[in-house]
């Protein structure tokens, strides 16, 4: 049987983790990396990692397993709910705290339930660009930088625009576990107008089982940066970028098209 349905993405966590899982454990290894020479960290040292957005806890998870203790939330009330279930599952209670919050207002949730000040944050692979206006972000990085110790930083993966040359693009992820496979088609489209500011997303999901094939179809957007808007918009914040590494945590020149994780720390 098959069946296709309009859905938020980010509705079903269980799909969502299959979706996500394949190089979690590859990627909390690059955060690890850059959070202990960031941070002057030693290596035998265990880091508290705070995730703004953390989805299932996917890294988080592995983090804990490597004898770090992660701290994340989420807005979605039932990706943190799924989070617990396999946090729980794996024994790691111990070493993670999770909440539910916005974003733009959690330092007093984590002051209250994580065992300390952070040694770094991290956001990866665009999550920062949900937030919907500078406003939101400003906010964000004030929040982020409650949480962080003294010398923390906070690691955030960003695609950058150049309106003149961005193109529509598509993304195709896949992962399974037992019977069940999960495939995504991601097509990602410029603003026609770039003082509109977002990029529309449009999301095809296909999950198969032996009994059933099922589609469903997400459409949101995600808001824009060139270079220069970033890093104007960092610089009116409480933060500044102290350096600028590609996903294997090797430091580059700031991309002007492009993915790249950019180190802030409190001014």
């Amino acid at each position: 049987m098959e069946t296709t349905e309009e859905t938020d993405f980010y509705a079903d966590p269980v799909v969502y983790d299959i979706l996500h899982a394949p190089g979690t454990a590859d990627e909390a290894r690059v955060i690890e990396s850059i959070a202990r020479r960031e941070t002057g960290a030693g290596d035998d040292a265990s880091l508290v990692l705070l995730e703004p957005a953390c989805g299932t806890a996917r890294h988080l998870r592995a983090l804990a397993k490597n004898g770090h203790h992660g701290v994340g939330f989420d807005i979605a009330e039932p990706m943190i709910a799924d989070a617990r279930r396999r946090v729980a599952g794996a024994g790691l209670g111990p070493r993670t705290t999770l909440f539910v919050a916005d974003m733009t207002e959690f330092a007093r949730a984590y002051a209250r339930l994580a065992p300390g000040k952070a040694d770094a944050a991290f956001n990866m692979i665009n999550t920062i660009r949900h937030l919907p206006d500078d406003g939101a972000v400003l906010a964000h990085l004030e929040q982020t930088a409650r949480c962080l110790r003294r010398g923390g930083v906070y690691i955030v993966g960003l695609s950058v625009t150049s309106y003149d040359l961005e193109q529509p693009s598509e993304d195709v992820w896949s992962g399974g576990r037992g019977l069940c496979r999960v495939t995504q088609v991601v097509n990602y489209l410029p603003p026609e107008d770039p003082a509109a500011r977002a990029e529309t997303v449009v999301s095809h999901l296909c999950i198969a089982t032996p009994e059933r094939e099922e589609h469903r179809d997400s459409t949101y957007t995600l808001r824009t940066y060139t270079l220069d808007e970033w890093t104007g918009l960092i610089g009116r914040s409480c933060m500044r970028i102290d350096r600028v590494l590609d996903d294997a945590g090797e430091e580059i020149s700031p991309p002007t098209l492009g993915y790249a994780l950019f180190v802030l720390r409190a001014r």
